[in-house]
């Protein structure tokens, strides 16, 4: 810890630091990824295998095929629906850890080349959760 990084003080005063929670970030990440592979009811092996891909890529660890799926029909979903996870989540990421959440979706979603309804369903909810615009859905970065 840095005595000069004031991190404790201003969480005292409520102010939050530039960067945001990055625990969040990762097991919102595997949580919505994991969860697209089950938005229409079929877990296709393509979806999972596209899953563990963007993980190792975006976060540089490996998951189980088992944990993807796992993951995907967690108890958590019981407790708190992922829209509450995103909710309360949502303000402890930056808009580009929500962008990254967003873009690996469309990579999973996209895996067995073809989008349900209860899957498009699913995306507008996680974009609009995150609070994102169709700009930042579509990979369109304004400045």
């Amino acid at each position: 810890m840095s005595l000069v990084d004031f991190s404790k003080v201003r969480q005292l005063f409520g102010e939050r630091a530039e960067t945001s929670d990055e625990d969040i970030f990762r097991e919102l990440f595997v949580l919505v990824l994991a969860r697209a592979t089950d938005a229409d009811a079929y877990s296709h092996p393509a979806e999972v295998s596209t899953v563990q891909r963007v993980i190792k890529e975006r976060l540089g660890e490996d998951i189980s095929s088992a944990d993807v799926r796992t993951a995907a029909l967690s108890k958590v979903y019981e407790m708190v629906p992922l829209h509450k996870c995103l909710a309360e989540g949502s303000p402890r990421l930056s808009k580009d850890q929500r962008r990254a959440i967003v873009s690996g979706l469309v990579e999973v979603m996209h895996a067995d080349e073809r989008v349900s309804s209860s899957e498009a369903e699913f995306f507008n909810m996680v974009v609009q959760t995150l609070g994102l615009t169709a700009a930042d859905a579509a990979g369109l970065i304004v400045d």
